[in-house]
Order: structure tokens, then sequence, then C-alpha cells
């Protein structure tokens, strides 16, 4: 029989059953992760009706297969698929969607990103970083919670292949040519045609509102030839007053209507319109996106300024809304920076065009720099030197704040990346990867950590003969580092150890103090990963002397937390826990509760395998609460897998099984916790 007690305190939530426990323990179960709704907002659907009935018969089939729906630019088969996926009931999974990019500037989407993307909002915080196993473990979690997916602007079957769900998800693909593999494995094919005549005039006259009133709008349509996106321009520029030609464009191929459709919008722009029209060509972003903050520093414009160019775009028909409140627009064609790009070309010199370009990425390095401050403030930050300093800048200075728009604008990194590294700006790679970190260390998307490293060492090696000094110096330490920690949590031991005796080199040779405590700590992490248990306590051990000359409190406290856990593995658990109590208390002096939580979880594993149970039930559970508060999934797993383990070790097997089950949930996303977990319910006698 379990027996509880707990002296003072509040239990809310879930408990863990730890026999008596003296103190104030509040244990709180974390809040629920919404149901992913991911679809952007559409427009009013004119006519359609029969695709819209045929598609809806296709995706209300008991066991349904994905549709594809394929048709020129303009077309609308993006409307389509979003009024068909709006018009359904959500499913039990949520909605997602994913922008594929067939036709950006920067190329086509690469699968792993929507995997890890879409993994994490299903509840995963740390995605596999293998591309098969993440679309193993999407289609896992799909089979029993349905899903509706919208893959837009398809580039081809592969890309597909790898982002689709299982069980009764609904699955829609847009593509602008039939995808024959997908056909082939049993995907619906649906083309979709231009607008009837009568369609076409009342899209005209709904877009054109009043100023449509006595125009002679059969005419008007003409030209447009049924294409809806040529349709709304017309309209948008009938609602500011301009005057349309009723010339027909029989000559043009059809794919040829929306660009020349296009031209015309922008012909009909005031020149600083048309100056911040072609300026979006040059914005490092993936896909349509547009960041109404980066295009601002890319025109030199004021925050009202850039909003009246922005609202006069969207009103014209040439931008879509994604979410004003966050200044977030997207092209209303898939492949709008290229027309602008092109504009842009014609129009501006090459010195223009490069300019643009370093306007936005200083813009988003900034930004980015910032917002790693505001995230991490105990980490030391390599400040850039910008040609071109954003005049208005985001107010950044709280962790939540800073996580929030890393969060927001972490999608632009790659792309920003490939484009400085591409134009030779290594100080922008280096910088940006330098900046990045906060976000990588919490997405755990290690694909996207090894490239922007594998492209970020390289180009801080050129800033060190390019702009020689201590402050390249240390920026490209910095780097290996942070490559190294990628190696080693990948397994390439041999690789990380490489990069951190490269990195202490530099410390060394620049008489950096910090900087070698803190590489020779890296290399007894990676030692311990290694399972090399003596050699992690001699470069600690070492680190940790050094540290405490210097009086770095917190670096002090990291440094006791891996050497404890070194001692702890050979048996020395007296050294360990004395380490674990010094490193909490400095831990916490600092504020750094995420490390200190780490303190606290590890001292209760270790009084639990030493058999004071009690002890352990405190420590973990406390431990528990600091990772629930910050948002630290996998922690929060283990503190639930070793106070099963000390459950299990007292007898309390049912209270195990079910600590288990919990655990098993929150480090889905992670094969060496789960191993753990099934070697630990094997060890009890738990079935899972």
């Amino acid at each position: 029989m379990i027996s509880n007690a707990i002296s003072s305190g509040t239990v809310v939530g879930a408990a863990v059953q730890a026999g008596t426990i003296n103190g104030g323990i509040t244990l709180y179960n974390p809040p629920s992760r919404p149901v992913p709704r991911q679809l952007p907002r559409h427009r009013a659907l004119v006519d359609r009706h029969d695709d819209t009935a045929r598609l809806a018969a296709l995706l209300d089939a008991e066991d349904p297969r994905p549709v594809l729906i394929t048709g020129p630019p303009g077309i609308g088969t993006t409307m389509l698929a979003l009024h068909l996926l709006h018009q359904r009931d959500t499913p039990p999974g949520g909605q997602l969607y994913a922008d594929l990019g067939a036709h950006s500037t920067t190329g086509p989407a690469r699968p792993e990103d929507v995997t890890a993307r879409w993994l994490r909002a299903l509840g995963i915080t740390t995605p596999p970083p293998d591309l098969e196993e993440a679309s193993a473990l999407l289609r896992s979690l799909t089979t029993d919670r349905a899903v509706a997916v919208l893959l837009d602007n398809a580039a081809c079957d592969e890309q597909v292949r790898a982002l689709l769900p299982a069980g009764r998800s609904l699955v829609v693909v847009t593509s602008r040519t039939p995808l024959t593999g997908l056909l082939a494995e049993g995907a619906h094919h649906h083309r979709l045609g231009a607008l009837p005549p009568e369609a076409a005039r009342e899209l005209l006259a709904a877009t054109a509102g009043q100023a449509g009133e006595g125009q002679d709008l059969d005419a008007l349509a003409a030209p447009c030839r049924g294409v809806p996106l040529a349709l709304t321009l017309t309209g948008a520029r009938l609602a500011a007053g301009h005057t349309i030609p009723t010339a027909p464009a029989a000559d043009l191929p059809l794919d040829d209507l929306v660009t020349h459709a296009l031209d015309q919008a922008y012909d009909a722009l005031d020149d600083p319109a048309a100056r911040f029209y072609r300026d979006l060509g040059t914005q490092p972003l993936p896909g349509a996106s547009v960041d109404a903050a980066m295009a601002g520093a890319v025109s030199r414009t004021d925050p009202a300024a850039t909003a009246e160019h922005i609202a006069t775009l969207t009103q014209s028909g040439l931008l879509l809304d994604v979410d004003a409140g966050e200044g977030l627009f997207r092209f209303a064609l898939s492949d709008g920076r290229l027309h602008a790009a092109a504009l842009a070309r014609r129009t501006d010199t090459a010195e223009q065009t490069d300019a643009g370009r370093r306007r936005a990425l200083d813009w988003l390095l900034a930004e980015a720099f910032a917002a790693s401050r505001a995230a991490h403030p105990f980490r030391h930050h390599a400040e850039p030197r910008l040609l071109y300093p954003p005049p208005h800048r985001a107010a950044l200075t709280t962790p939540e704040q800073g996580l929030a728009w890393l969060r927001t604008r972490g999608p632009y990194l790659r792309t920003a990346l490939e484009v400085a590294d591409a134009h030779g700006l290594d100080d922008i790679t280096a910088h940006l990867a330098h900046a990045y970190w906060p976000w990588l260390l919490r997405e755990r998307n290690y694909p996207l950590w090894t490239a922007t490293y594998d492209l970020a060492v390289p180009a801080a090696t050129r800033l060190t003969t390019t702009a020689p000094g201590p402050a390249s110096r240390w920026l490209l330490a910095d780097l290996l580092g942070a490559r190294s920690n990628v190696r080693r949590a990948t397994g390439d031991y041999s690789g990380a150890t490489d990069d951190r005796r490269a990195a202490l080199t530099i410390a060394t040779e620049d008489h950096d103090r910090e900087g070698q405590a803190q590489h020779l700590q890296g290399l007894g992490r990676v030692a311990l990963a290694a399972g090399e248990h003596g050699l992690a306590r001699v470069y600690l051990t070492e680190a940790l002397r050094r540290c405490a000359e210097l009086g770095t409190g917190r670096d002090t406290g990291v440094i006791r937390v891996a050497l404890a856990v070194a001692l702890h593995t050979t048996g020395a658990n007296d050294a360990a826990l004395a380490h674990l109590r010094l490193a909490h208390e400095e831990l916490r002096a600092c504020g750094d509760d995420l490390n200190a939580g780490r303190a606290l979880a590890w001292k209760g594993r270790v009084l639990a395998q030493s058999g004071e149970h009690r002890l352990a039930a405190h420590d973990l559970a406390s431990a528990h609460n600091l990772f629930i508060a910050q948002h630290a999934h996998a922690w929060q797993g283990r503190v639930l897998l070793w106070t099963a383990e000390s459950q299990g070790d007292q007898g309390h097997t049912d209270t195990a099984a079910d600590l288990l089950r919990r655990a098993r949930d929150l480090c889905a996303d992670s094969p060496a916790d789960l191993a753990d977990i099934a070697t630990a319910a094997k060890r009890l006698g738990v079935d899972l």
C-alpha cells in the first residue's frame, strides 16, 4: 500500500507519489498544447460550385486519399484548397500548412524543415534529425489523430511524399504540374480551369466595389480570360480609380497572363510604392514571405510610411495579409518575389540591389542579436558591425520577448545564411549563426543546426584573415564550440573533440581565460557522452578550477553539474552530491533556473540511487516544477523517469508504471531517453 504525506504545501494537478515529503511542494500540470490551426485565412470563392462538389466528395470518403489540384499561375488552386479544408470540421489533430516554395527565389522548401515544424506543432519538442525517422513519427502521431493538411505550391513527388500523414487525414496538394509519382500512388487529380464569363464578371464586380458601377465589366473582364488573380488585380486597380484598358490579351499564353496583370498593377503604383515593391525582391526570405519591418529597413522608410506602402500593395492585390499584427504578409502569387526581383533588375542598378540585400541582412542580424541577448542574458555576445544599422528597432528586452522574436523569425535563418554565404558576406554569415544560437538550442533541429555551422565556421575562419583581431578569433572559437555541441548531440564524438580542441587552442593563444575554461568544459562533456568518464573528470576538474579563479558563479555552477555526473558514473556519490548542492546555490543566486533545475534533478537522482528516496522525492519534485516553468519538456520527462525508478525500487510498481508512461509521452522525440525508459520498465517488470 502506498502512503503519502505532505507536511505543508499544495498539490495541484498531477502528483508524484513519493512517501513522506516535508516542505512546500507545488506540482502544476503544464498547460496543454493548443491544437494547431495553421491554415491561412481565405477569401470567399466565386463560382467553383462543380469543383467544390467533386473535391468535397473525395475528401469526405470513408478512406480519403490525397487530392492534387493543379492549374496555371493565378488560377486559384490555393484559394480552392483553403475553401475545401475550412469547410470541413477540424480533425482531432488540427490543421497543418506548408508553402513548399516550388517557385521561390531561394529554392523549394526542404521536407526536413517542414516535418520539424509540424512535429513541434504536434507536441514533439525535439524532432528527430533524420527525415525518414521524422516522417515515420509524423505518421505515428496521425494514425489515431487525423489532421487536415495543405501542401501548397509543391515542387516534386519526393517533397510531398515525406510530408504525408497517416490514418483518415485530409490531404490537399497544389501544384502547377501533375505530380506523376503521387498520382501513381493513388492520389486524386483535379485540373482547375478558368472561371466562366458570368463568374469572372461577378469576381471583378466584388473586387471593384462601387468603382465598378456603371462600368462595362464584361469588357473589362474579357482580357483576364477567367483567371482569378488577373481579375482581382484589375478590380483593385478599378477600386483605386485607375483607368483600365479593355484591349484583349488573347495573344498571351495563359501562363503569361498573370505576369501581364502583375505588370499592370505595378505600373499603376506611384513611384515610392513602386520602389518599395521592387525592394521586396531583395528580401532574403523563404517562399513568398514578406516581413514589413525588414521591408522598411530595405527601403529606408519609417514605420508609418512602411505601413502605408504595405496597405497600398495589399489594396492593389499584389500582397496578402498573413498576420498584420506581427507585420507578416505574402505575395499574392507564389513567385511574386521573382516578379519584384525582375523589375528591380530592369530598373535599379546592381549597386542599389546589393545595398538593399545588405540592409535586409543587417536588419535581420541587428534584431536577432537583440533577441539573443534578451533570451540568454548569461551568454557572452559578439556584437556585429553593421554597414546599415536599422534606425527603427523592436523593443526586445525580456527573455520572453527575445524568444518570441526568434520563434517568429527563426525560419528566416537558413535562407538568410545561404544568401549571405552566396554573396561572400562572411561577417553576416558568422554573426547570424552566433545570434540565432538560443533558437537553435531550443528547436533542436539538428540538420539545420549542422548546416548553419557548416556555413558559419568557414566564414568565421575567413574573417580571421580579412578582419584579423581578437574579436574575429573569439567568434571563430565560439562557433567551433557550438558546432562541437551539435556533433556531440548527434554522436560524432571525434568531430566534436576536434572542434573543441581547435577552440581551446585559439583561447589559449589569445590568453582568454574564460574561453579556456569554457572549452575545457566542452571537452569534458564530449568525453562524458563518449563514455570516457575518467578523462571527463580530468577536463571538468580543470575547467572548474579555472572558473573558480575567475569568480564566474554561473559558469562554475554549470561545470559543477557536469563534473557531478562524471563523479556519479564512477561511484563517487558523496563528492557528486557536494558539487550538486553548491551548483544549485550558485545557479539560483544568478537567476539561471533551468540549470538550477538540472542540479536539483541530478541531486535527486543520486540520492535515489543511494537509497535516500524521501530526500530524492523532494528534489525531483522541485526540479520538475522548475522545468515546467521553463518549458523544458525533455527534462520533465527525465525527472519523471528517475522518480518512476525510485518508486519502483520501493515496490510501488503501479505508480512507477504511470510515471513511465508520462515520461514516454514527454520524451517521444528522444531515442536515448526512450531507450532508458524501456530499460527501466523492463527492470521494474512494468508493462507499458
